[in-house]
């Protein structure tokens, strides 16, 4: 039985890429999402102690460049 090559490990600059769980409205889709999550008030800013009020999925970390926030899941509906 022959032995497979181990691929070697690249390693990632921090930074280049935000955590999965985060969404940056970077195409037309995601644009779309977060203006559906904006309408549906399912992503909010935190209140105090970093909790979400009842029916909020998303957090909003962050605003991008076209003004619409970049949001992280942070619940399951």
């Amino acid at each position: 039985m022959a032995t497979r090559k181990k691929r070697p490990v690249t390693q990632r600059k921090a930074g280049t890429r935000p955590p999965a769980d985060t969404i940056v409205p970077d195409d037309p889709a995601r644009e779309a999402f977060i203006r559906g999550l904006l309408a549906r008030g399912e992503a909010v800013r935190p209140g105090p102690g970093g909790r979400l009020p009842p029916g909020a999925t998303h957090e909003i970390v962050g605003t991008s460049a076209s003004g619409l926030p970049i949001v992280r899941r942070r619940r399951f509906a």
